[in-house]
């Protein structure tokens, strides 16, 4: 919404209001979650602060880069003049720049986001399929001695059918929560371009391994 508050700051000063009085039209506005900051903006110049001291202390509550170079902006232009209009036609057009390259950016890596879920996907499926399939197969192949009893051995790997299942599964588990991990941590930085968003992502892919998993223990030990 920081868009549309610089557009409609600029159009009301540009009508020939100043920039306080701009401030108390716009917070009257419907400007989304915008509206109860500005409101309170409006409120401490109502009691006697000066306009700056009112966009710093808005600037400290929100605390996000778009609101930090706006309030810098349009406080550095006070002090120039109370013709600001011009200034903050500067403002909208770079914060709509920011917002549609932003959009673009998160439609592009969407893809990417997928991508990565059907990765996740696939490494999920081939470890469910040797923890579910492959592995307690193993442990009922016959013997390689003439009378087919007793445990085979493959190669270097020795006795496969003497070792626990429950050892391959609680290994391929972790295996699973590992790669949830950090392909969430991927998709968020990808997807929304900071690794703390991957979180979300993490929590789901581990949610997902985890229902798989209990899945699987039923089916192997019903």
């Amino acid at each position: 919404m920081v868009p549309d508050l610089l557009d409609w700051l600029a159009s009301v000063n540009e009508a020939g209001m100043t920039v306080v009085e701009s401030f108390g039209r716009v917070a009257d506005s419907d400007l989304g979650v915008l509206n109860a900051e500005l409101r309170r903006t409006w409120r401490d110049v109502e009691w006697g602060t000066d306009a700056a001291t009112a966009l710093r202390r808005l600037e400290d509550r929100i605390d996000t880069p778009t609101i930090t170079r706006v309030v810098t902006l349009v406080a550095n232009a006070m002090h120039a003049s109370g013709d600001i209009g011009r200034v903050l036609r500067i403002a909208v057009d770079d914060a709509q720049a920011s917002r549609r390259l932003k959009r673009q950016r998160r439609q592009e890596m969407a893809t990417y986001l997928v991508i990565i879920y059907l990765s996740f996907f696939v490494f999920l499926f081939i470890i469910a399929s040797l923890s579910g399939i492959l592995v307690p197969a193993l442990k009922n192949l016959p013997s390689a001695d003439a009378g087919g009893s007793g445990p085979i051995g493959i190669g270097g790997l020795g006795n496969v059918a003497a070792v626990d299942i429950d050892a391959y599964t609680l290994v391929f588990f972790h295996t699973a929560l590992v790669q949830a991990l950090f392909s969430g941590f991927v998709a968020g930085k990808m997807g929304e371009g900071s690794v703390k968003d991957g979180a979300k992502h993490a929590t789901a892919m581990f949610a997902i391994a985890y229902v798989v998993f209990l899945a699987l223990e039923h089916v192997v030990h019903p």
